[in-house]
């Protein structure tokens, strides 16, 4: 599998460029259904979880689901050591997505609390879930430094951040002798995607000034939402597009993208499902693809695309600018 060396003075880890999101992981009766997915990701050689402290906070007796699931795995599997675990912390409360929660008290509650559900000592990649611009960096990296300090977290990921607020803080953390930012999770996918399309003003999706950042600067990527929440796999079958999470995926331009995932799809045998991850392997920077899966079969399907890369020729294809 493609994957990208992360390292400090301390710690390494091959990030893999298909990690497997477990936001998904609703329940807290389900893990031999959980489990079962965790276990055949693992069979095909992946070795990377994404999850977060607020993942299912937004059901009934969500809070702690998708976190817990993954430390029961680990210690049923006795893998802690094989896995990287990333998770996150610092998102605002639902009720008022404007008020950030990026305080000492806030960030310490967050981290301690998935070290407990998971069941671990250590995280191996703890993001900030969400920004506050009204915040200076000079408040926020003393804080993810002493976590760093502690051995409670390896390495320090920022999800949802601009790339200025990344180079400001990483300036910050040069400056004082601190550890950076060594990740970024943003929404990135071959289809198009904005702050308006999801409806939510604290998300950061991938564009021309970002993508450029990340280019000249081969910082890595872990995308959310690579498979724009199914639809070109869903749309490639012949699935309505109202079945599709909100629909917002369905512009002119992604419609476009779509039939040409189609014809690629059809001329080389790639499921439409895989060809936006052997897109995101092919960027010039590397993408680790936060991938997502309810059935067993279709981690077999996408994991196929471990070392799934296109040439410049059919990257242009699919953009739809050739």
């Amino acid at each position: 599998m493609k994957s990208f060396t992360i390292k400090n003075s301390k710690y390494s880890i091959e990030l893999p460029a298909l990690t497997f999101g477990t936001a998904s992981f609703e329940r807290k009766d389900s893990d031999d259904i959980y489990f079962e997915l965790l276990d055949t990701y693992y069979k095909h050689g992946g070795r990377c979880i994404d999850t977060a402290r607020s993942y299912c906070d937004w059901l009934e007796d969500g809070l702690d689901s998708s976190e817990g699931a993954i430390g029961r795995w680990l210690k049923e599997r006795n893998c802690r050591d094989e896995m990287i675990i990333c998770t996150k912390g610092g998102h605002p409360n639902r009720e008022n997505m404007e008020i950030s929660r990026l305080s000492r008290e806030e960030l310490e509650y967050d981290l301690n609390r998935s070290l407990e559900v998971l069941g671990v000592d250590y995280v191996d990649v703890f993001f900030l879930h969400r920004d506050d611009e009204y915040i200076p960096v000079s408040e926020i990296m003393p804080i993810l430094n002493d976590f760093y300090k502690s051995g409670r977290v390896h390495f320090l990921g920022a999800s949802n951040w601009t790339s200025a607020r990344i180079e400001e803080a990483n300036n910050y953390a040069a400056e004082n002798g601190m550890e950076p930012f060594r990740v970024s999770q943003i929404n990135y996918s071959l289809a198009h995607s904005s702050t308006d399309t999801f409806g939510d003003p604290t998300v950061v999706c991938m564009n021309l000034r970002e993508f450029k950042w990340y280019q000249r600067n081969q910082f890595p990527v872990m995308a959310y939402c690579p498979q724009a929440k199914g639809f070109f796999a869903k749309l490639a079958r012949g699935d309505a597009a109202k079945n599709l999470p909100e629909g917002q995926f369905t512009s002119t331009a992604n419609l476009a993208r779509l039939a040409r995932v189609k014809q690629l799809s059809e001329k080389e045998g790639i499921p439409a499902a895989v060809i936006p991850l052997g897109y995101l392997n092919s960027q010039p920077f590397f993408v680790s693809s936060v991938f997502a899966a309810s059935k067993a079969w279709q981690i077999d399907e996408d994991m196929t695309a471990q070392d799934l890369t296109f040439d410049y020729k059919t990257i242009a294809f699919l953009e739809n600018i050739l």
